[in-house]
């Protein structure tokens, strides 16, 4: 049986930023990933100003800098421009090959095709044969994370998405749609990519239902005259149900740990900085991490706004125009867009 200090599962930002944190340090890492290409998923691929801050990220891998922005409900509409770009559009693909490719391969070692089997006392199964031994695990293995179940943490607070992508190219087009109607206590977005744009909408379905969004979903989409007949459609879940992400010496990281926003459902930046705060702590002990502290401070606030939309029942849309109206104000609109960008 092999041993490792510490193996990953999941080769996502969180695992991968983990993985290059640790590597620095010396010890043996193993990383496990189920699918057959480090990269790719689900996901509309939008970035923080935040998570430029903490990592350097090339140029070629931001598709569109989005600085100017639209934001509709019913009625009202306000159309945003700031100095400096507020999201980055990036291919999520692209993103986890550059992450992969800054790893320290002289102690690291990652595995595709290898899905987690089993989890035991200080060892694991892979592919129902393999089995590895470790002084660490740390799940980074997404919204339906098997480390999480290892740990019996149910999942009770997650978001639904839907998403068509649209082949479209040479379109910045990034709205973001508030309309109770369609899309209840949720809201619907537009991103631009290279190829195509992202078309979708989110919401938690203990709030409102998967199935009426997917109906309201495609009645908006009919009525705003969107093509999807040769469009790829998608659904994936957001997991935004916290409850800790050290358990001895087993850590959960990014959405396996529910540290997505369960308002808008960003989740990249939370992958970053909580694979890299693990490491650390992982590499000493008694560290104490402030980061992550700020992003549980910050998710608070977005699931309190979230539980005001909900609450607010059929005053919901009133609600959404107010906010529309209080983007209007420079001082408002700058304090808004940095407390999220």
């Amino acid at each position: 049986m092999k041993h490792y200090d510490v193996i990953i599962v999941g080769a996502g930002p969180a695992g991968l930023r983990c993985a290059e944190v640790l590597g620095k340090s010396g010890k043996s890492i193993l990383i496990l990933e189920k699918k057959s290409v480090i990269g790719p998923k689900v996901c509309a691929g939008g970035l923080t100003r935040k998570a430029l801050e903490l990592m350097d990220i090339p140029e070629n891998l931001l598709e569109y800098k989005i600085s100017n922005s639209i934001i509709r409900a019913p009625g009202n509409t306000h159309y945003g421009t700031l100095p400096d770009p507020v999201i980055y559009m990036i291919d999520r693909h692209q993103f986890g090959q550059w992450q992969a490719s800054k790893l320290n391969k002289s102690n690291i070692e990652i595995r595709i095709h290898s899905k987690l089997s089993k989890i035991q006392e200080n060892k694991i199964i892979i592919n129902g044969q393999e089995e590895c031994s470790y002084t660490y695990l740390v799940g980074a293995d997404g919204a339906n994370s098997f480390v999480r179940k290892h740990l019996k943490l149910p999942v009770k607070k997650k978001l639904v998405t839907l998403q068509y992508k649209i082949p479209v190219t040479g379109s910045d087009r990034f709205e973001l749609i508030l309309n109770s109607g369609f899309f209840n206590s949720g809201y619907a977005w537009i991103f631009p990519h290279k190829s195509f744009l992202s078309v979708g909408c989110a919401v938690d379905p203990k709030y409102f239902p998967a199935q009426k969004l997917k109906i309201g979903f495609h009645k908006w989409l009919e009525q705003n005259n969107f093509n999807i007949a040769q469009a790829k459609y998608e659904s994936f879940p957001v997991n935004y149900d916290y409850q800790g992400y050290a358990f001895g010496n087993i850590f959960l990281a990014g959405e396996a740990a529910g540290l997505a926003s369960g308002l808008t459902g960003e989740g990249i930046y939370q992958a970053l900085v909580s694979g890299e705060e693990i490491a650390k702590l992982i590499i000493d002990k008694n560290y104490v991490s402030k980061p992550m502290i700020e992003i549980l401070n910050y998710n608070k606030i977005q699931l309190r706004i979230l539980q005001v939309f909900y609450f607010a029942g059929p005053f919901r849309n009133s609600l959404y125009n107010l906010i529309i109206k209080l983007f209007q104000s420079k001082f408002v609109n700058e304090k808004i867009i940095n407390g999220f960008s």
